[in-house]
Order: structure tokens, then sequence, then C-alpha cells
């Protein structure tokens, strides 16, 4: 897989996910398991899906930049809002003692995968720019 590829699947995604927040947060707080459900978690959510909407238009825009060090910010970055939303839900499930449900692992599981990959690519741009 190229990394403009990579970087466009990250865009459809982040659009994806922000969009239900912004437009249904009430809903993905319900698939998450948060109760009560009130105003300040809804705001919440939807300035969160304003930060994915803007990180997905963020990697649409730059997916064919030639940059290495472009490409590499744009990874790290992955890495760490995916890798760390990862750990944080650990620190916060088993430390904090924060519930879970099935969809919230499936989705962390999917995030962690997603920041691995993250690793994987900017590993090879490194290799490609010594």
């Amino acid at each position: 897989m190229k990394t403009s590829n990579l970087l466009l699947f990250f865009a459809i995604y982040a659009f994806i996910v922000g969009l239900m927040q912004l437009f249904n947060a009430n809903g993905s707080l319900i698939n998450y398991g948060v109760q009560p459900i009130d105003q300040y978690h809804i705001v919440i959510l939807q300035y969160l899906g304003l930060v994915n909407i803007a990180a997905g238009l963020m990697y649409y825009r730059l997916r064919n930049e030639r940059s290495i060090n472009v490409i590499s910010t744009m990874l790290l970055y992955g890495i760490i809002t995916c890798i760390g939303s990862f750990v944080k839900s650990c620190y916060d499930i088993f430390f904090k003692d924060v519930p879970s449900n099935t969809f919230f692992w499936i989705d962390m599981s999917f995030r962690l995968l997603v920041g691995l990959v993250c690793v994987y690519f900017l590993l090879n741009q490194n290799k490609k720019e010594a």
C-alpha cells in the first residue's frame, strides 16, 4: 500500500468518525456506554468531531505531498492520537474503573491497529530518507 492511499483511508475514517460525533453525538455516546447523557457530554463530543473532521481534511489535502517531513508529521499525528487514545482508555478502564462495552473495545482495538500501521509506515519513511 502506498502512503498516499493510507492517508486517504485516514481521511475517510476521520470524516466518518467526525461526522458521527458532530451530528449524532447522542447515538455515539450511547454506543460507548456513557450514562447519563447530558448536554456537556454532547457538546464535548461535538468539539471532538470538529477536530476529527479537521484532521481528515488535513490528511486528504496532504495525501499526495512529496515532502518526507510533512508525511512523517502526519504519521506521527496518527500514532499519537490512535495509540495514545488506546493507552489512555486502558488506563481509565483498568485503574480508574471506567465502565466499557464491546463496541468500545472493538473501536479501541481498531485504533491500536491504525496506530501500529502508522508506526510501520513512519519507520519505512525514515528508511527511504536515509
